[in-house]
């Protein structure tokens, strides 16, 4: 079975179109009527949605007459995904001012619903959010809280990734499932070839993983690890002393031991370690092993609010997104949401199913009833949150 890792590449992903219909406008437009400023939210009319005719010039050039700074809740949980992302839009686009508040997806949604209770359903606290949890567009759908928005390639995007009335879409696909190991300390030739494998005598107090309580794509992979050698398997694992932390990147980080890691107390020790539970898109010192074993994947989704004062800076931000350039750049002829830069074929990949993550996390029930077992064998998820470390 071929095997394909998408790298994170700075923070990512997509949406755009154009609505018939206004966008509400809301308290921080100081010209909206009074009548606007207490409407309830509206729905869209899905059928009025065509796809995005203009050119990225154009689009800028309607972005630029507006007065504002585009604010875009950006679920993430290292800084060089923020960084990344606004070095490239702000280099392409100057002049477009942008406030993109990074943050764990699973705090960001809850953040961009307090805004909205707290407005009374005027202000959603971000014009765009691009997020790990998947659940809540559907949900911030049926509550008439999107502007739905068909980004120009629209077409070429897999369906399975999108919604057909164009309210969000996926704009990048992320996985997790493959080892991270320090090459200077490591061998290649010494690493496990199954999850079994981290089992063995030689691998205890070597093993460096994100907690799956703290993190949903994290449990969705033990969900699937579990699913195929047991539960049981959790608790062989924990006897090897694993080392839990918070972040996808943080196992990466400390195993590359550069950068803000190379100045810790156990810096040569965290470079004899491995991880299969975590991202390597923003570390350098590190290297990647796929080996034939259960993975997991998923469509990072993005969407425009409703709410927005500033529609046509969002549509601008969801088609840089999705654009060839960006698009090129984060597939690296990988795995992607758009047919054109899926060079891997994510929908073909033997015995993997790229749509079950967002089927398990809009199952809430399920997926806490599992975090918790998950829970009851490692403790809960400790440490500071990894925005505030890296």
């Amino acid at each position: 079975m071929v095997r394909a890792l998408l790298l994170q590449v700075s923070a990512l992903l997509m949406l755009s179109s154009l609505v018939a219909a206004a966008p509400r406008r809301g308290p921080r437009d100081l010209d909206a009527p009074q009548a606007a400023l207490k409407a309830a939210p509206q729905t869209h009319n899905s059928g009025s949605v065509e796809v995005e005719h203009r050119s990225m010039d154009e689009l800028y050039k309607a972005a630029m007459k507006e007065n504002g700074t585009l604010r875009v809740s950006w679920g993430g949980d290292v800084q060089a995904s923020k960084n990344g992302i606004m070095k490239a839009f702000s280099s392409r686009f100057p002049g477009i001012k942008v406030d993109l508040n990074l943050d764990i997806s699973k705090y960001a949604d809850g953040i961009i619903d307090l805004a909205y209770a707290r407005t009374k359903g005027m202000d959603d606290g971000a014009d765009v959010a691009v997020l790990q949890s998947v659940h809540n567009f559907p949900r911030w759908k049926g509550q008439g809280r999107l502007l739905p928005y068909k980004v120009a390639p629209w077409n070429d995007i897999q369906p399975e990734f999108v919604d057909p009335d164009g309210a969000y879409t996926g704009l990048h696909i992320f996985t997790l499932g493959f080892q991270v190991y320090n090459p200077k300390v490591t061998s290649n030739a010494t690493l496990p070839k199954t999850y079994l494998d981290f089992l063995r005598p030689e691998w205890k107090d070597r093993l460096i993983l994100t907690y799956p309580n703290d993190d949903d794509a994290v449990l969705f992979l033990f969900k699937g690890i579990t699913e195929k050698y047991g539960f049981d398997y959790l608790h062989q694992l924990q006897q090897q002393n694993v080392r839990w932390v918070r972040g996808t990147a943080t196992p990466s980080i400390l195993i590359a031991g550069t950068g803000s890691a190379a100045h810790l107390p156990d810096v040569a020790q965290n470079a004899g370690m491995i991880s299969f539970a975590s991202s390597n898109a923003f570390t350098s010192g590190i290297a990647v092993q796929l080996f034939d074993d259960a993975y997991m994947s998923w469509p990072q989704t993005g969407a425009i609010f409703a709410t927005t004062n500033m529609p046509e800076s969002s549509r601008l931000f969801l088609s840089f997104l999705m654009d060839d350039q960006w698009q090129k750049t984060v597939s690296q002829g990988r795995f992607a949401t758009r047919r054109k830069y899926d060079g891997e074929h994510i929908m073909q990949q033997e015995g993997h199913e790229p749509t079950k993550y967002v089927q398990f996390m809009s199952d809430r029930q399920k997926v806490e009833a599992f975090r918790f077992q998950i829970e009851k064998v490692i403790g809960t998820a400790q440490g500071t949150n990894p925005v505030e470390l890296w």
